[in-house]
This record gives structure tokens, sequence and C-alpha cells, in this order.
């Protein structure tokens, strides 16, 4: 018995009934269209120049070339078509056959919330090979069966830092009261920013700038690089090292469209995705490590990394609040699998 269908009894019916209807409803893409040429209108949040958007581009050049001109690839950029919740409903629907994906995948699918605990990650490279695991592989094939979408291949693109106009964070009690934006769907990380003091607040991609600047919210939790490529730094000015959430990039693919591909579409498709995350993976990381901080300490951020003992205090406070309420919602079964894979990653790679 594999470990999805051990697991799949712990999911509670509601979640597999929406996932099932999605399922149904989504655009039937025929056999006898697999004969036929492919193209895609893929859509993506960050600018031209993002890390993500720039792995799409490694994906659309290698996928029209080993394609042959059989499949097209046409890119929209900076949210045109929308935040990564409607590109992924319409990616459920049918609507769209392929998309960017990312952490709000843990709001619309609940096992995957497993691997969006605060500080389960101690570095980008475990994050990387927990995404190419057997463990991760099980809950994308109970996703594509459940909700209608497969995850082609994944990208951790960093860390969420905390970036605050208000004051900077060198301990636990710092973060008391301020207002910091959560992603929309996501009880967790409602549940983590409020377990550690601060004032969740609920905030669309696109009006995360603003809102800053307006007092909405005195920060987020977000990676360096996005930091930098959304320009926050222009209106908050403290930024804390503590590597809280480890988050993904997903090459997302309607279930049903690819279903409806030969075999050779396939191939090409998966492959182009595996060149687009790895692309983006090495140009994330440089970003976060080098580029990122220094444009942050060019423009007067006061940069601080948080001492162990502080974050231990951080996991500490956020997993008592996150955990119980994750393996009561999706199953402790699945929740005691992804930690025991992490930790077996970070043993074998001795992650740091």
């Amino acid at each position: 018995m594999t470990f999805a269908t051990k697991i799949r009894s712990s999911v509670p019916a509601r979640m597999l009934a929406k996932g099932a209807q999605a399922f149904l409803l989504s655009t039937v893409f025929t056999v006898a269209a697999a004969a036929q040429s492919v193209s895609l209108q893929i859509g993506t949040i960050e600018s031209p120049t993002g890390a993500n958007s720039q792995g799409w581009q490694a994906f659309a050049q290698y996928v029209e070339a080993a394609s042959g001109g059989d499949i097209a690839v046409e890119l929209f950029h900076s949210g045109q078509l929308g935040d990564t919740e409607k590109l992924l409903e319409g990616a459920k629907l049918g609507i769209n056959k392929m998309v960017q994906g990312d952490e709000t995948l843990t709001g619309a699918y609940e096992p995957m919330l497993a691997w969006f605990t605060p500080y389960l990650f101690p570095d980008e490279f475990v994050m990387k090979a927990f995404f190419e695991s057997e463990t991760f592989g099980e809950l994308n094939e109970m996703m594509a069966e459940d909700m209608g979408v497969r995850v082609l291949a994944a990208s951790p693109y960093g860390f969420y830092n905390f970036i605050n106009k208000t004051r900077p964070i060198d301990k636990l009690e710092d973060l008391d009261g301020l207002k910091l934006r959560t992603l929309p769907s996501s009880q967790l990380t409602i549940k983590a920013w409020e377990a550690l003091g601060a004032a969740a607040t609920p905030v669309s991609w696109g009006e995360i700038y603003t809102s800053i600047s307006t007092g909405v919210i005195d920060g987020l939790g977000h990676t360096l690089g996005i930091m930098v490529d959304q320009k926050y730094y222009e209106v908050a000015k403290n930024v804390t090292l503590d590597n809280s959430i480890g988050v993904v990039n997903f090459y997302l693919v309607n279930e049903n469209f690819w279903q409806s591909l030969s075999d050779e579409q396939r191939k090409v498709l998966k492959r182009g995705a595996e060149i687009g995350a790895a692309a983006e993976f090495g140009i994330a990381s440089y970003r976060n490590r080098v580029d990122a901080l220094e444009v942050l300490a060019e423009n007067g951020v006061d940069v601080r990394p948080i001492s162990e003992e502080e974050r231990a205090r951080l996991r500490d406070a956020a997993q008592a609040a996150v955990v119980p309420w994750m393996k009561e919602t999706i199953g402790a079964e699945i929740v005691d699998k992804v930690f025991a894979e992490v930790d077996a990653i970070e043993k074998r790679l001795g992650g740091n």
C-alpha cells in the first residue's frame, strides 16, 4: 500500500469532494487533440526580470525548440492574468492549461500544508531535495487526482524574512502588535504570525506595497529577492533574517490537458519545467544571498540576522500553534511523513 493510499483516509471528505468537483468541471481535452499543435498562454506574477519569470523564459525557449514548434508558449508577466490564486483557479477549471503556482497552493489543497510549516527547512538545498523526494511525489499524485492540477517541477525561491516599517526585530517580543501581511487564503500563516504576537492581516499580492506605505500593514514576511523585485525597501527599512517559511514556485499543469497530450509532448513539457525550475533556483539563490543584500544596504535598510537562540524561540512558538492544527486538519500521518522526510534529507545532506 502506498503512502498516498494510506493517508487518503486522513484527508477530510469535504476536501476530496471539492477537488473532485473541480476536476469534473475542468475543460475536457480529448485524446484526439494530442496529435495537434499546442498553444500555451502562461501567466506569472513577477516582473519580467524576476527569477520566476526568467525560469519561465527558459522553459519557453526549451519547449519551443525541443518540440520543433509543435508547442508555442506565450508568457504574461507582472500579474497580467491575475494573481496566483486566480491562476490556480483557472488551472483547476481547465481555463488555464499551465500556470505559475506558489505557496498559495497550500490554501487550495490542504495536504500540501505540511511542507509550509514555519522553520521546517534549514536551507534552500534541503528544501529543493524535499520537492524532488518520493514523499512530495506522492502528495503531487494525490493532488492531481483530487484537484485536477499537477506539479511538473518545483523551484524553491528562498525563505520568508520579516521586513517592516516600524522597528527592528531582534527577539520574539519585538513582533508584538506588528501588523504583518498574510496570504488571504492561508490559515497557517495567520496562525503562525498570531502565535508570534503579530496582528495577521490578509492582503492580496498586488496591494502589498500600497498597504505598507499607507499603514494598513507594517510589513510582511517574504524573500529578500522579492523585497528587491517589488521595491518594498522603499517603504520599509527593517529586515530580520530569520528564514521562517520556505517558499517555492511551481510549474503547474491542468491534469486533463496533461493526460490529453502525447508521450513526446509530456516529455518536452516536463523537461522544460525542470530546466525552468533549475534556472530559477540558481537565480533566486544568488539574488537572495548576494544581490538583494547589496541593494537593501544601498537603500538604507537595517538588515539584521537573528540569533540561533531567538530563532529557536520563534520556531517553538509558531510550531506550537501550527502543528497540532495541521495534524487535525490533514492528518498526523501526512505531517509526520513530511517531517521525517525533511529530517532524513537534512541528515543525508548535512544541512546548516
